[in-house]
């Protein structure tokens, strides 16, 4: 990190998040004092950040998928992929048009012209938002984006030591920030989502959707960095926080002839192939079968997230922990060994689902016309996620 004038080195990562969210008062003051090196803000905060929220998102929706009354829909997994990189584009375009609009707005209100600070606020102003992604990745905690409005707290808390800000001009210069950026937002969204619909995907950004709009203050952090999540879950912030800044390198999408040839005629409960397809775009690739026995059917989709692979190690550092139950059956999230699973099973339609979202890979079983878990569970274990993992991995 640049070291700031005072001489004192800024803070890693996961202190800078907790800092923010936690004391922001006193952060706020800390990033003052650093020199403002625009690149490693972006590429060393928000890029993290913003891919962390990405790739929570795209697990969530395409591979867990969302359950209302008795339906589940899942975006497809290219659409879903395709439009998590652009959500981490536009994420990072996002800080940087609060940022322009910061600075030019500042003499108006009698602020202090500093494209830096602009910068620093408008990147660490948005933390909140962006770690909202994580509730993402379990469709049952996304109702606590709601409080990534507390993003809006950050801004207007750290005016006045970034920007100069005089007191008496600070409410008028923070409304018009937001006003302003909501305009620029509302041209911006008419074009990405132009191309949002033409690959079918329908994920939000940062910023803008309140989906993508939460901070991770549902309880505060531990000295380890564990953070309790409503209903029992454990969300691992220090965990999460080494895996982002160990990252590496995406890889390229793989062969996905070569991930059909892992789908087998038959699966343990009697059920047999009936179907198959596969596909790659963006660089993840795809390969699904359908197999039936009667009218049981399982759709087994195991996905190489190639270009997202290194970024998917998040999840399984992020050690998200949760589960619900009602009448109608249950859902239920956890680690094991660094790899993250769900189950859910709805009495209801008779239908069970089991995922498991490994390094850099994935598998997806979904049964209906009265599977049990325990034969979705089966027909995912027999895939052997490990040599998956050692084949088509991150």
């Amino acid at each position: 990190m640049t070291p700031s004038p005072t001489g004192a080195g800024a803070p890693g990562l996961i202190e800078r998040v907790q800092g923010i969210l936690l004391k922001p008062q006193t952060e706020w003051e800390r990033i003052d004092g650093e020199a403002a090196d625009v690149s490693k803000i972006y590429m060393g905060y928000v890029l993290p950040l913003a891919a962390l929220s990405a790739i929570c998102a795209f697990i969530g929706l395409s591979i867990f998928g969302v359950s209302a009354f008795g339906v589940s829909y899942r975006v497809p997994i290219v659409a879903g992929a395709v439009t998590g990189i652009l959500q981490v584009v536009m994420g990072l375009v996002g800080v940087y048009v609060l940022a322009m609009i910061a600075n030019a707005l500042a003499p108006t209100f009698g602020s202090q012209q500093n494209m830096g600070q602009a910068h620093k606020l408008a990147a660490y102003g948005a933390t909140a938002s962006f770690i909202a992604g994580v509730f993402a990745i379990f469709p049952p905690l996304a109702i606590l984006s709601l409080l990534g409005l507390y993003s809006l707290v950050l801004l207007f808390l750290g005016l006045p030591r970034l920007m100069k800000t005089p007191e008496d001009k600070r409410v008028g210069y923070f409304a018009t920030i937001i006003i302003v950026a909501i305009v620029v937002w509302l041209v911006i969204g008419v074009v990405v989502g132009s191309v949002r619909t033409a690959i079918g995907g329908a994920v939000g950004m940062p910023g803008v959707n309140s989906s993508q709009s939460a901070p991770s203050v549902a309880g505060s952090p531990s000295a380890q960095g564990e953070v309790t999540l409503p209903g029992g879950g454990t969300l691992d912030l220090s965990q999460m926080g080494q895996a982002m800044s160990e990252g590496g390198a995406a890889g390229a999408a793989s062969d996905p002839n070569q991930l059909a040839a892992r789908l087998p005629q038959s699966l343990p409960g009697g059920f047999t192939l009936s179907s198959s397809s596969n596909g790659s775009a963006m660089g993840v690739s795809t390969a699904e079968a359908v197999y039936s026995n009667g009218s049981a059917q399982l759709s087994v989709t195991i996905t190489d997230m190639g270009a997202m692979g290194a970024m998917a190690a998040m999840a399984g550092a992020a050690n998200v922990q949760g589960s619900q139950q009602d009448a109608n059956g249950y859902s239920r999230t956890q680690t094991v060994d660094g790899r993250l699973i769900t189950e859910e099973v709805s009495t209801s339609d008779g239908s069970a689902n089991y995922t498991v979202i490994g390094r850099g890979v994935a598998v997806a079983v979904n049964g209906s016309g009265g599977v049990t878990i325990e034969q979705a569970r089966a027909a995912a274990e027999s895939l052997n996620i490990q040599q998956l993992e050692r084949d088509f991995g991150a």
